[in-house]
C-alpha cells in the first residue's frame, strides 16, 4: 500500500512539475515577446518618427525658402517699379517712402535713360490691358511671366481682386488708371464727375495696395467724342494732379461688342505693330475677352522671333502715344509727391459721395461704342 501511495505521489508530483515548466514556458515565452515589442518600439518607431520629422523640417525649410525669395522678388519689384514709374509707395500713415542711396546705386546705370535710347536700334513695345482685373488677369499675368515680358495694366476699381493688384505689382507689371466705374455717362457728365472718377479709383488702388499709380488712360481713350467735358480740361486736371496719360496707336480691336476671333486680334496686332519702333497696344482684360487671352502667347512668341523686338512696361521712361495733345511735355508733369499742394486733399470729392460703389467684373465686361470709336 505504501509503495502504491509512493507512485501516486510520484506522478502528481511529475504532473505538477510538467504544468510548472509549462507555466514557465509560456511566461517566457510572454516576456519575450513583450521584450521583443518593446525593442521595436523603442528602436524603429523613433527612428520611423525622426525621419518622419527631420522630412517636415526639409519641407519647412524649403518653404521658408521659397517664401524669402518670393518676398525679395516682390520687395525688390515693387521698389524699382516704384523708382521707375514715379508711382509713390506709402507707408502705414500715407507718408511716400523714399529709398537709400545705396539701392539706388545698384540700379541699372542706364535706368535713367528714355527707353529709346535705352534700346537704340529696337522695336519698343508696350502691351497694356483695359478693365481689369477681370478672371482671366491670372492667366494673363501667367503667360507674361512664362515669356518674360513686362506689360501695363489700365485698372478699375474692382472688389475682390486685391491678389491680383498686388500681383501686377509685385511681378514689375505697371499698375496704371483707366476708370472707377467705367460708366461713360457718368464718366463724362461734367468736369466734377471725371475728377470724381480718377479721385476714387486712385483711393480704391492705394488702399489695396499701397501705392498711387502714376499713368492713366482715358475710358475711350482722349479724343472719344461722347465726353461732355472738353478734352483740354481734363488733361488739365490731369496734369495738375501729377497724371500722365496714355492713347494707343497699335489697337487689338478686341473692344468690339461681338468676341473677335483669336486668329483677328493677333493678325491686327502684329500688323500695326509692323515695322514700328515704338508701339503702344491697346487689348483688354475682361470677362468676355477670351480670345484676347488666346491670342496673346501667339503674339508674344511671333514677336520673340524678331532680334530686335523689346517688350517694356509704360514708365516715365516711355515715350508718351496721345490722340489729343498733352498740356506739358511728359517730363514736365510734376508727381504727386512733387506738387506743393496736398496729393490727398481731393479725396474729400470722395467721402461726400453716398452710395458710390466699385465697378464690378459685368460693367467692366461691357463694351460701349466709345471704345470703338476711338480705335477707328
Amino acid at each position: 500500500m505504501s509503495e502504491e501511495n509512493a507512485n501516486n505521489t510520484q506522478e502528481l508530483n511529475s504532473t505538477e512539475s510538467a504544468a510548472r515548466r509549462e507555466f514557465r514556458r509560456k511566461r517566457v515565452k510572454r516576456i519575450k515577446a513583450i521584450l521583443i515589442f518593446l525593442l521595436v518600439f523603442f528602436l524603429v518607431i523613433p527612428n520611423i518618427l525622426c525621419a518622419f520629422l527631420l522630412y517636415k523640417l526639409y519641407q519647412m525649410n524649403k518653404n521658408i525658402d521659397l517664401l524669402r525669395e518670393e518676398i525679395k522678388i516682390s520687395q525688390t519689384e515693387i521698389e524699382r517699379r516704384t523708382q521707375e514709374t514715379g508711382s509713390v509707395l506709402l507707408d502705414e500713415n500715407g507718408n511716400p517712402i523714399v529709398y537709400d542711396a545705396e539701392y539706388v546705386a545698384e540700379r541699372d546705370e542706364d535706368a535713367d535713360l528714355p527707353d529709346a535710347e535705352r534700346y537704340p536700334g529696337k522695336q519698343l513695345v508696350y502691351l497694356t490691358f483695359d478693365d481689369g482685373p477681370s478672371k482671366y488677369t491670372d492667366e494673363i499675368l501667367d503667360i507674361l511671366k512664362e515669356h518674360d515680358v513686362k506689360a501695363t495694366f489700365f485698372v478699375l476699381a474692382q472688389e475682390g481682386y486685391d491678389d491680383q493688384y498686388n500681383r501686377i505689382i509685385a511681378e514689375g507689371h505697371t499698375l496704371g488708371m483707366h476708370s472707377y466705374t467705367h460708366k461713360y455717362s457718368e464718366i463724362y457728365k461734367d468736369l466734377d464727375s471725371f475728377k470724381l472718377d480718377i479721385v476714387s479709383l486712385s483711393d480704391f488702388l492705394i488702399g489695396k495696395t499701397g501705392i498711387r499709380p502714376r499713368f492713366y488712360r482715358f475710358p475711350g481713350g482722349s479724343s472719344n467724342d461722347v465726353s461732355d467735358v472738353p478734352a483740354e480740361d481734363m488733361i488739365h486736371f490731369l496734369t495738375e494732379q501729377g497724371y500722365v496719360y496714355y492713347d494707343w496707336n497699335v489697337t487689338s480691336e478686341d473692344a468690339s461688342s461681338t468676341m473677335k476671333d483669336t486668329n483677328v486680334i493677333v493678325r491686327n496686332v502684329l500688323n500695326g505693330i509692323g515695322n514700328k519702333s515704338h508701339s503702344v497696344v491697346l487689348m483688354h482684360d475682361a470677362a468676355t475677352k477670351r480670345t484676347t487671352v488666346e491670342a496673346l502667347p501667339i503674339i508674344i512668341e511671333s514677336l520673340q522671333k524678331k532680334d530686335n523686338v523689346v517688350f517694356l512696361p509704360i514708365t516715365d521712361k516711355t515715350e508718351q502715344v496721345y490722340h489729343v495733345k498733352p498740356e506739358l511735355p511728359q517730363e514736365d508733369v510734376k508727381s504727386p509727391e512733387e506738387r506743393s499742394e496736398d496729393p490727398e486733399s481731393l479725396s474729400e470729392i470722395v467721402k461726400e459721395e453716398d452710395g458710390e460703389g466699385a465697378g464690378d467684373e459685368e460693367t467692366a465686361g461691357d463694351e460701349t461704342d466709345v471704345d470703338r470709336i476711338s480705335e477707328e
